[in-house]
């Protein structure tokens, strides 16, 4: 299993990089002409999913979406564009190849002449090949070999789950499965419209290369964690005057244990969030490019096509997840503030304002027309706009945040504080001893009683900002850490006017840019306390915090060090230095033991259930096997087999008599149970027990949804399951057996006559048997 789990991540990141990285690369061949390869490789990537992604939507919405139209429209939409960018005729192509066809079907050609013709071209590929393997990897073997640390260290840190681990680790992925499974039978936003971005591209692997979306879901969140990271390397790369700091940048974010864990822990599961995280960074890159282009090339092809990936880019924000929107939305006001007089001008202002309509409008356009069809919006995207309309967020923090760190003296007296200050706001007090209220007026405080609280509230707004970073961004007991950050983002805005003095305008504004772009996050992370509308709750918002803020933080030290070392003769030291500083920060972490040592454990499916599953699908023909288990299955083998669930199985055999009958109409019967019950996210006093005669002694769960399959209501179900299972093996001993037994998990097999079919409800001891004169 752990051999088949590789080889099927090797060809899912195969099939997603060639559709996304290597297909536009030859399709913009000459555009990408001449760049660096940072520079190509997020023009690609942008491009990539967007071409993907549009694809699908187009068919899907067309009704006609299959594998032959798929491919017909990727292929033609290939050749039309790789045509049109490169200035090659499609027609005197065709006729060249059909005359060279002419040609040897004469015989006026010779297969030796054909063979030496394919034979030229071969030799110009491999020598253009070498040429750029000597040009990008041979001269840069050191950058290489920190590539490839970074490389090591993703799998090290999030990819030795693919190995101890099978399954899913977020309890929404059934939902996402089943939205997908909805898309292959033609029914587009089956649970109303919403960002489909992830599901698209989901679809599309599982549709042209034929491989089961739950196996995908299950393996293509190392996918997205590998692009995240390379993304971001790729923008530092393009930013950064050092060059090898960016790469200390993100092997910090890799590797530290610093780092609070709701940051990086939704990295472990396939996920829209997350995977629409990605197209932040070059919404930034492109935006900031396009402020850094002069007046006079604004109506040059380079300034429109940056702008083209900047729309691209931001709209696949809002195809994917509405809050990678919000987010990248923040921080172009951070980058428009650092750019500001570039910003205010007519003619800047102007492109980006249709630049962003433009992206807009790309991105809404299919949900559009499937809400415009009648098509409801869904729950959580209709949750979405009513908070960035104004309304009030379900996750809104209380006013008073008690912290880990608050002893009890000191919570009572926030509370005691709390309720003094609302009961002083008003003009009716109650004095003691007196019967009849006072009316007393608050005086009104002078302006110069203002102005001396300024400072402390200056002080308390810093001081709860530190302990926001404390709570959810930086995962160390010491409290300078927090003021540190704080303080390094006040000093990239005030480093980047000291290089705008230097006339290095460019990169001043572009670092002042990143500073106030974290300036902005840090207030929505803090904006329950300060007031401010709650657009995303505060977990959430710290993944993007700490995604952005190691941006910054590298932009920080290569502003230092490029201060340092201004003078281009000194750029070989520049360089040296950032080198030995990616060194000591990586060797210092592993000396002081800040490592992440993240778990690999799912608690929503096991290991044996995904290896059952897998074998079922290989050795039986479709359609000719059911699974009796928990929900999980019902969505897996949806394209193969049946499923039956667990709960309704029970329930049937709860109240039985002699006309009780359970019958399963499939040639083979399997039976998943878990000896160790998962808990399902909900966590009760005997997690982690197994199975009991205790366990099958209680009653069923009297739940709907989901609930009876977590934390005690799953311990029930499998231990009636198991003393179900035994006592028909014993009735059946020649018939039943086990198909696949480990410590935690058990399943048994039953093979049926078609003609002949078992009926499974049986007296298993802990189901009520009723008497022909109870039922009289």
């Amino acid at each position: 299993m752990t051999t088949l789990v590789i080889l099927q991540f090797v060809g899912i990141f195969a099939a997603y990089t060639g559709l996304t990285v290597l297909l536009p690369a030859v399709m913009f061949r000459r555009v990408l002409r001449g760049r660096r390869l940072s520079e190509q490789f997020l023009m690609c990537y942008t491009f990539g999913n967007f071409y993907i992604i549009n694809i699908v939507f187009a068919v899907q919405l067309l009704h006609i979406s299959n594998f032959q139209t798929l491919v017909l429209l990727t292929v033609v939409l290939s050749v039309l564009i790789w045509s049109r960018v490169n200035r090659i005729s499609l027609r005197k192509l065709i006729i060249k190849n059909a005359e060279a066809c002419r040609k040897l079907l004469q015989g006026s050609m010779g297969i030796k002449g054909a063979l030496y013709r394919v034979w030229q071209k071969f030799i110009r590929m491999l020598k253009y090949a070498i040429c750029f393997f000597y040009r990008e990897v041979v001269c840069n073997t050191l950058q290489w070999i920190l590539a490839g640390a970074i490389v090591a260290a993703l799998f090290w840190v999030y990819g030795r789950q693919l190995i101890l681990t099978y399954g899913y680790r977020a309890s929404d992925i059934p939902v996402h499965l089943n939205w997908i499974n909805q898309m292959s039978r033609g029914n587009l936003f089956v649970s109303g419209v919403y960002p489909f971005g992830f599901h698209c591209v989901v679809y599309y692997l599982h549709t042209v290369f034929r491989v089961d979306t739950y196996v995908i879901l299950c393996l293509f969140y190392l996918v997205q964690v590998f692009f995240i990271h390379v993304v971001l390397l790729a923008m530092l790369k393009m930013l950064c005057r050092s060059l090898y700091f960016p790469y200390a940048g993100v092997l910090v974010y890799i590797l530290g244990s610093f780092w609070a864990r709701q940051t990086y822990s939704r990295f472990g599961a396939s996920l829209p969030q997350e995977f629409g995280m990605i197209f932040v960074i070059p919404s930034i890159y492109f935006l900031i490019r396009f402020f850094q282009t002069e007046k006079e090339n604004l109506k040059t092809k380079e300034t429109k096509l940056t702008l083209g990936c900047f729309a691209i880019a931001f709209s696949l924000t809002l195809a994917i997840h509405f809050y990678g929107t919000m987010i990248a939305g923040l921080c172009c006001i951070g980058i428009a503030v650092g750019y500001v007089f570039r910003f205010l001008n007519k003619e800047y202002f102007r492109r980006i304002m249709m630049t962003g309509i433009i992206s807009v409008f790309l991105a809404v356009l299919p949900m559009a027309i499937a809400f415009a069809g009648g098509t409801p919006l869904q729950g959580s995207l209709g949750w979405g706009l009513s908070v960035i309309n104004g309304g009030n967020s379900d996750n809104e923090e209380e006013e008073n945040t008690v912290t880990q760190d608050m002893t009890i003296e000191e919570i009572a007296a926030n509370l005691q504080g709390s309720s003094e200050s609302k009961e002083n706001t008003g003009t009716a007090s109650v004095q003691s001893g007196k019967n009849t209220p006072t009316v007393t007026e608050t005086p009104k405080p002078s302006l110069g009683e203002k102005v001396g609280e300024i400072p402390g509230k200056i002080k308390d707004t810093w001081n709860m900002m530190a302990q926001r970073l404390r709570e959810f961004i930086i995962n160390l007991p010491e409290k300078w850490c927090a003021y540190a950050v704080l303080t390094g983002i006040g000093v990239l805005i005030l480093l980047g006017l000291v290089f705008i003095i230097f006339r290095r305008t460019a990169y001043g504004e572009m670092l002042m840019s990143a500073g106030f772009c974290m300036g902005i996050l840090t207030l929505l992370l803090c904006a329950g306390n300060l007031g401010l509308p709650v657009l995303m709750d505060s977990a959430r918002c710290s993944i993007y915090y700490a995604y952005l803020l190691v941006a910054t933080l590298t932009l920080l030290g290569d502003g230092i060090l490029y201060l340092i070392f201004m003078p281009r003769i000194l750029k070989v030291i520049r360089n040296a230095a950032a080198l030995g500083l990616t060194v000591i920060t990586v060797a210092g972490m592993i000396y002081q033991n800040l490592i992440k040592t993240p778990d690999f454990l799912s608690g929503y499916v096991s290991n044996g259930a995904l290896t059952c599953l897998t074998n079922i699908i290989r050795e039986n023909e479709d359609k000719t096997w059911t699974i009796v288990s928990a929900n999980d299955e019902t969505q897996m083998g949806l394209d193969h087999g049946w499923h039956y669930e667990t709960i309704t199985f029970l329930r049937k055999l709860e109240k039985m008599d002699k006309d009780t009958k359970v019958i399963i109409p499939t040639k083979n019967v399997y039976f998943f149970i878990e000896k160790i019950p998962l808990d399902y996210s909900v966590v009760y006093s005997g997690s982690g027990q197994s199975i009991s005669k205790k366990g099958a002694s209680q009653n069923l769960p009297n739940v709907g949804g989901i609930s009876m399959y977590q934390g005690e209501g799953r311990w029930i179900l499998m231990s009636r399951m198991y003393y179900w299972a035994q006592a028909f093996m014993e009735k059946y001993p020649n018939d039943m057996k086990v198909y696949y037994e480990s410590e935690d998990f058990i399943c048994y097999v039953m093979p049926q006559n078609m003609y002949h079919q078992y009926n499974f409800a049986i007296d298993y001891g802990y189901n009520q048997v009723q008497t022909q004169e109870e039922n009289n």
